[in-house]
């Protein structure tokens, strides 16, 4: 226990929190550690017990997003409709929660895209998540007969090809100001239109 009279795990987040909100308005050149540690009542040594540096902090940060990303995510996976249905909905939330953290978020996403661009772990785990929910998803379609399950590893890598620029970051960022839901939506659905032809021949 703290002299705060937190625990440990509550001072973790409440020190994500803080983080977040002072990003939001100050931006994360301008965050310091100790800054921080002041907000919490702790020690510099208490605070490094979690975060070791300025950016294991903001690594953490993007990582829970990222986790609270992939479990919204995964209820689509789980809803009982046409699977094909559930590829389209999966990608349009995909976009959206990009871009809403782009909009809402801009300097906590500029951390998230620099993470991104070193594939930290947590990315990595992150991208993982992504594929195997898309995976599921493309295998329940093949075996509704929806599309045609040749290859649905080969599927999901050509369904995030062909719409890369609506969930990578460096591209949702540079088309932040754009609406282009209907767009992907029709992209998706041509894409599974081609499969669907090729599944009834």
């Amino acid at each position: 226990m703290a002299k705060t009279g937190l625990t440990s795990e509550e001072i973790k987040e409440k020190a994500l929190q803080i983080t977040e909100e002072k990003i939001r308005y100050h931006g994360f050149e301008k965050f310091r550690l100790t800054d921080l540690a002041k907000e919490l009542k702790v020690s510099h040594a208490a605070l490094y017990n979690h975060f070791k540096d300025k950016s294991a902090l903001l690594d953490a940060i993007s990582e829970r997003w990222l986790t609270q990303m992939d479990n919204i995510l995964e209820c689509i996976t789980k809803k009982k409709t046409s699977p094909s249905k559930l590829i389209i909905e999966w990608f349009l939330k995909y976009h959206e929660l990009k871009r809403e953290k782009v909009l809402k978020d801009p300097e906590l996403f500029k951390s998230f895209n620099m993470a991104a661009e070193l594939e930290k772990p947590f990315i990595l785990n992150h991208l993982h998540n992504i594929n195997q929910q898309l995976l599921d998803l493309v295998e329940l379609a093949v075996e509704a007969g929806e599309i045609n399950g040749e290859s649905p590893v080969k599927l999901v890598e050509i369904l995030l090809e062909a719409t890369v620029s609506f969930h990578h970051p460096r591209m949702v960022l540079d088309h932040k100001d754009e609406k282009r839901e209907l767009l992907l939506q029709k992209i998706v659905e041509v894409l599974l239109s081609g499969l669907t032809s090729n599944a009834t021949q």
